[in-house]
């Protein structure tokens, strides 16, 4: 049976009908709504009202936001797409959830009764040094900005794809949105916005799985088409160590473990939302209710990529030329199949929008408290300034930081993959902030000489080897795919000859740069322990 594509006689996809920009578009205006709520609300409060919330907030919301601020348009775009085009084993990082409950006993309640605004502020009082807290505070903004870029990114490349709106306009929707509400209406805005947004995720990727299980036959009809075609099943996951195979399972949960006990021990995202909390036991429970919604969202961004490749089984859009990037397969699916009910593509571009609002809000609102916390904060001259004025010039800063997170946005198409993009600019820098604090908890000979030095070269190192793939041209290998049913009219471009760069086909040193991405996370972390306690051990000795 050929397939059939919702597809214009100009060739494009069918595009938004006034439900659906209802949908969209309200979902926008909340969101601004529940910023201008909280701007007037406490326009006469100080930062710590702005940025920790007066400390009086709850775990159901808090819980609900720290999810959103991690889980972003790059789950909701990438996940998909990763399992279409290679497999379902991604999934297996659901194991490296179990560094959360480790955050909730050995670090949080340390952290929470330091009561402190930056947790930067730590690595001071421990080190004695306000370089280190300095420079680990520039790295999180780097490490933040970084990833700011690619979540800004997704819902632009999704809007492209379904609508005719320029990428760049997109763009600048998304971070001029998120930047306004987070600006004006600080911690409470960005904590109920994100609660609000969550609900929409998890709507728009259940309205997905539902419909698409509906429409082809069941589950189980979907699992067999996946497992025919090596998505999923007992084979699909190498289990022996290998540093330059894509993905094994060690390098998953490691990567993964590794990769969230520095998201919720040691970075300014989510110990500023510990902070905000009204008791020690709310900051307790808050981190643990995210594992379940995690589970929750993972799951449902696998299977929803077991729906797409059971849906275009015999007739794959990219390969047909339909769209232009693997990321760009859920909205074009979206666009195709669900267009016929009022409202639903519009739920999902709604969806996209609110997991890049989620982590832009979040990112510029903890951007904001290192710079004023950790810099600005110990300038004599503002520190005199009136609390309502330091409130002011913190939410120009959130502002700011917008505004840079667009211009690296547009640089974000160069790089392969937004799961994998993401991943390999984040872990870059998570790694050696998790070396650094591991340091200064569990290692009394430790100093800020080596936290320093290890914080330089455990980014460097990932970084090289991250930017040195792009620029060899190193990208992940596809899983095969057909377009034997696709319609008889349409036009097949022809596919490269040109078999892809692989790690077998280099040679040292230039191999090293074929390092598996997901070892990014490890090396950063390694190096950085490494150097950490080489130089802490002469000091110690001297």
């Amino acid at each position: 049976m050929r397939h059939q594509f919702n597809i214009k006689e100009n060739g494009r996809l069918v595009g938004f009908t006034w439900a659906d920009y209802a949908m969209f578009c309200g979902m926008l205006l909340l969101s601004l709504f529940i910023g201008i709520f909280y701007a007037y609300r406490n326009r006469k409060k100080a930062n710590e009202e702005f940025l920790l919330g007066g400390r009086s907030m709850s775990c159901g919301p808090v819980s609900l936001s720290l999810v959103a601020s991690y889980i972003s348009a790059i789950l909701v775009l990438g996940g998909p797409a990763e399992t279409y085009y290679h497999n379902i084993g991604w999934l297996v990082g659901i194991g490296g959830l179990a560094g959360i409950p480790v955050v909730t006993v050995v670090f949080l309640p340390f952290l929470y009764k330091l009561r402190i605004t930056s947790v930067y502020e730590y690595l001071e009082m421990r080190f004695d040094s306000r370089m280190m807290r300095r420079m680990a505070s520039l790295m999180f903004v780097l490490q933040t900005l970084l990833y700011e870029a690619v979540a800004i990114y997704a819902p632009a490349l999704a809007l492209a794809a379904v609508t005719n709106m320029p990428v760049w306009v997109s763009i600048l929707a998304v971070a001029a949105i998120a930047s306004v509400y987070t600006a004006i209406g600080g911690m409470k805005a960005v904590v109920w916005t994100d609660v609000m947004q969550l609900l929409v995720i998890i709507g728009g990727l259940l309205a997905i799985v539902i419909k698409g299980s509906i429409d082809l036959g069941g589950v189980q009809n979907i699992w067999n088409i996946a497992l025919n075609h090596n998505r999923t099943g007992p084979n699909i996951m190498k289990l022996e160590f290998d540093l330059y195979e894509r993905h094994t399972l060690a390098n998953i949960l490691v990567g993964a473990f590794l990769g969230n006990l520095s998201a919720f021990a040691c970075s300014q995202t989510a110990v500023q939302r510990y902070s905000s909390m009204k008791s020690l036991n709310h900051a307790r429970v808050s981190l643990l209710l995210t594992v379940p919604f995690y589970v929750l969202l993972y799951v449902l961004a696998a299977f929803t990529g077991l729906v797409l490749f059971a849906t275009y089984e015999g007739c794959d859009p990219l390969a047909a030329g339909l769209i232009t990037s693997k990321d760009q397969i859920l909205p074009f699916f979206v666009m195709d199949k669900l267009s016929a009910a009022p409202g639903l593509p519009g739920l999902f571009v709604a969806c996209i929008f609110s997991g890049a609002l989620s982590t832009i809000s979040s990112a510029v609102s903890s951007q904001a408290a290192v710079t004023w916390e950790d810099w600005l904060s110990h300038i004599p001259r503002c520190a005199a300034l009136p609390p309502t004025t330091q409130a002011a010039i913190t939410k120009v800063i959130a502002g700011a930081y917008g505004v840079l997170a667009v211009g690296l946005a547009f640089l974000a198409g160069n790089f392969g993959g937004l799961l994998q993009t993401a991943h390999a600019f984040v872990g870059s820098v998570s790694g050696p902030l998790l070396a650094v604090f591991t340091l200064a908890f569990f290692m009394p000979f430790s100093n800020a000489i080596g936290g320093c030095a290890g914080l330089l070269l455990g980014t460097s190192a990932p970084l090289i080897v991250n930017f040195g793939a792009s620029g060899l041209g190193l990208k992940p290998e596809l899983l095969p795919t057909s377009t034997d049913t696709c319609p008889l009219d349409m036009v097949i471009p022809e596919t490269s000859s040109v078999p892809p760069l692989r790690a077998s086909d280099l040679d040292y040193p230039q191999k090293l740069f074929a390092l598996s991405y997901k070892h990014t996370v490890t090396l950063g972390f390694l190096v950085a322990m490494v150097t950490g306690i080489l130089i802490g051990c002469l000091a110690f000795d001297h």
